[in-house]
């Protein structure tokens, strides 16, 4: 209860500040919205406008694809069980608590969630309780369309000591306006917003 009264307070600030920057589309909205309209306009580099039939159209689509999408990789480590962990992280009304803001999550694969009063939405793609969780994740301020691919580990070594490995792949590196900070927002998002919180709410540090 006492790290729960300590941490509250910034809890609900950092999640706040937070939520309102995702709402807004962040504090540049209108001046990188006229960059990337300005940037559309320009000419492809290195894009031919006839087809002579000599391109492999298979390898050019697979390198278009990979363009403009990052992965972060983080490991912490907790005081707790595994299984306590993976707990929280799947349980609506402790995300709630530790975030200060509205959360929905369905508990089994193929369910669906919202996290941070919706900025975040996504479903399960494989649950392993207390070793593995899969889903798929989408701001709510990325491009139409995309979706990116979280995987959470939870090593437990010794008991009341777990290692937690998250590997979130395919984020894009704009958003919607033009934003360049979104890997960067997304990994202080899970480090500052999720993983030290839990740790500073529930107790869990080593």
């Amino acid at each position: 209860m006492l790290c729960f009264r300590k941490g509250k307070p910034v809890v609900e600030e950092k999640v706040r500040v937070y939520v309102e920057s995702m709402a807004k589309g962040g504090p540049a909205k209108e001046e990188l919205e006229s960059k990337k309209v300005e940037k559309r306009g320009k000419p492809v580099v290195g894009v031919s406008v006839k087809n002579e039939g000599t391109v492999a159209p298979v390898a050019e689509k697979k390198e278009v694809k990979k363009e403009g999408f990052k992965s972060i990789s983080l490991t912490e480590k907790f005081s707790c069980r595994a299984k306590d962990l993976f707990e929280i992280l799947m349980d609506e009304n402790r995300w709630k608590g530790f975030t200060q803001s509205n959360a929905r999550i369905g508990k089994e694969v193929g369910g669906e969630f919202s996290i941070f009063d919706g900025s975040v939405t996504g479903r399960n793609v494989e649950l392993q309780e207390g070793k593995l969780i899969v889903q798929q994740w989408r701001f709510g301020n990325w491009p139409d369309g995309i979706v990116s691919n979280v995987r959470i580990t939870f090593d437990e070594p010794e008991p009341g000591v777990t290692i937690v490995k998250v590997i979130h792949t395919d984020i894009p590196e704009e958003d919607r306006y033009g934003n360049a900070t979104v890997v960067e927002n997304t990994e202080r998002g899970w480090r500052d917003l999720i993983l030290n919180k839990i740790r500073a709410v529930f107790g869990f540090g080593i």
